[in-house]
């Protein structure tokens, strides 16, 4: 009996510690900010991580971050999410380009947002990556599941991209994909939902 209260106890730490890491990820996948370069705290959130592979994938991202001044860093997010198509934070268009399917997929993650009562601001579009991860981080964990899941194609497409252009972001992304693959073995385990 105590082998499964420590292990229930476990995962809702290891569950929360994922969702925090989707808003953490969900704020860093955004246009720069000033504040970015007191990223020390940060830093001193990750070292309490259970899972030491998010945990890495974070400390890459802001350690390699810390090499470029606010231009830089602005510039950089610039050319590579607004200017080049293949490193697209709208997860549809990576997956659907501008077909139609596009359309249908944007409605259809609205809806589910509406269902459980997250609000989106009509600044965003339902499948920009930060959006989904801020979704993911307080819905339930099932739903959570099956979302990134539908969307991990395009993701790993993402990543795939961004190794090649030697940013930084790819961490984020790596991150995100294993905050994934961690919900997913907490939902196996039976989560808290």
């Amino acid at each position: 009996m105590e082998q499964t209260i420590h292990s229930t106890s476990l995962n809702i730490n290891m569950e929360e510690e994922v969702r925090k890491s989707f808003r953490m990820i969900s704020y860093l996948l955004q246009y720069p900010d000033k504040r970015w370069l007191q990223w020390g705290e940060l830093v001193e959130e990750l070292v309490e991580f259970l899972n030491k592979d998010l945990q890495a994938f974070l400390e890459n991202f802001l350690e390699r971050i810390g090499d470029y001044s606010l231009d830089d860093l602005e510039q950089h997010y610039v050319n590579l999410f607004d200017f080049n198509p293949e490193c697209s934070l709208s997860l549809s268009y990576l997956k659907a380009g501008e077909q139609r399917e596009r359309g249908q997929i944007l409605v259809e993650l609205k809806a589910l947002y509406k269902q459980y009562g997250y609000e989106m601001t009509d600044a965003e579009l339902s499948d920009y990556l930060p959006v989904v991860l801020e979704f993911a981080s307080v819905a339930p964990l099932q739903i959570a599941v099956n979302l990134l899941k539908s969307l991990e194609e395009p993701i790993e497409k993402l990543s795939n991209e961004l190794k090649q252009q030697n940013s930084p972001y790819e961490y984020l992304i790596l991150a995100a994909l294993c905050g994934k693959e961690a919900m997913e073995d907490i939902n196996l385990k039976g989560g808290r939902e």
